[in-house]
């Protein structure tokens, strides 16, 4: 619902998720793909000691040779010199980055291809459990349906992804995750049981209707009520009642009903997870991708791309082929 000033309005109950017999949740590997940019570089660094210091860390670069006109194919350095130069560059500053950040770097890759097929491969390769990397740029897309290489890989990864734009200065505290009903046993939600657990984190679970389903209980609503505002009000109760639903759901998924509220709301699902996580001020989001596109909670197409473009905190995607962080 959104309040007279635009914001939404949250229906929610408070509980607390209980860590008392919780034996510790552990990501042992993570592949950090790197285009050596400043962000990518302070995604590195967040992710290796606050998101994951534990865990062995593998540091990659993608070269990704540039295309050579016909035109000009005699005026350029062979294809082999080009490469050769890109990558002793690459290796050079994997080394120095590597140097400053946790003993957990165990490995560095450069590899020659695209980023968005070849960071997922090494992920099988390397055994990974996370994948990170840094944001999108912010050169502006020419079709909304043309993802950027954080979305490929974000769509084709078959562990987690963590896109970790603009981290705190910490661990996370405060999750935001958008959830539908195919997510309530899914492992979306046992991966924020561990993690939540881990970080002391508190969760807000967010539920979008869609536009035409909230429209239909509206216009129920004002059909069997005397006034706009009774209608408002029975509006506002159904969409309570939803929320704590959720909460009832959870039972199922083993996280206790401590440090956990719950939100329903109603629009385009990307839009109204930007506007709650920045209602609560959120430093990590947690959504959910099955198949080839994202879940939060219906929007295959456009969600993904809004939520990675416009967020202000790091974002975790977990497909939900992927084991538990536990595991």
């Amino acid at each position: 619902m959104r309040t007279p000033n635009g914001g939404v309005r949250q229906h929610a109950q408070v509980t607390r998720i209980s860590s008392a017999n919780y034996s510790g949740m552990t990501i042992q590997r993570i592949l950090i793909g790197l285009d050596l940019s400043d962000v990518s570089i302070a995604a590195a660094k967040w992710a290796s000691q606050s998101f994951a210091p534990d865990a062995e860390v593998t540091l990659a670069h993608v070269i990704e040779l540039p295309g050579r006109p016909r035109f000009a194919s005699d005026k350029l350095p062979p294809a082999d010199a080009i490469e050769g130069a890109a990558r002793e560059y690459a290796e050079s500053r994997l080394r120095e980055i590597a140097s400053f950040l946790t003993p957990g770097v165990t490995g560095r890759e450069v590899r020659v291809g695209k980023p968005a097929e070849v960071i997922p491969e090494l992920a099988r390769e390397e055994g990974a459990d996370l994948v990170v990397i840094g944001p999108h740029d912010d050169r502006p897309r020419p079709s909304k349906f043309l993802g950027t290489t954080a979305e490929r890989i974000v769509r084709t990864s078959p562990v987690p992804v963590l896109v970790a734009g603009s981290p705190g200065a910490g661990s996370p505290h405060t999750f935001l995750v958008p959830i539908d009903d195919a997510d309530i046993t899914s492992t979306l939600l046992a991966w924020t049981r561990d993690l939540a657990a881990r970080f002391d984190a508190d969760v807000t679970l967010l539920h979008v209707m869609s536009n035409a389903v909230y429209s239909h209980v509206a216009s129920m609503s004002y059909a069997t009520s005397r006034s706009e505002s009774e209608a408002q009000k029975e509006i506002d109760k159904e969409l309570a009642q939803a929320g704590v639903h959720w909460l009832e759901e959870l039972a199922r998924t083993g996280i206790e009903r401590e440090r956990v509220s719950a939100a329903v709301t109603y629009g385009k699902a990307g839009d109204a997870a930007l506007e709650m996580a920045n209602a609560i001020v959120a430093d990590l989001i947690i959504l959910g991708r099955r198949g080839s596109g994202l879940v939060a909670p219906a929007l295959l197409g456009s969600t993904v791309g809004t939520v990675l473009h416009g967020a202000r905190c790091p974002v975790l995607v977990i497909a939900e082929t992927a084991r538990t962080a536990s595991a």
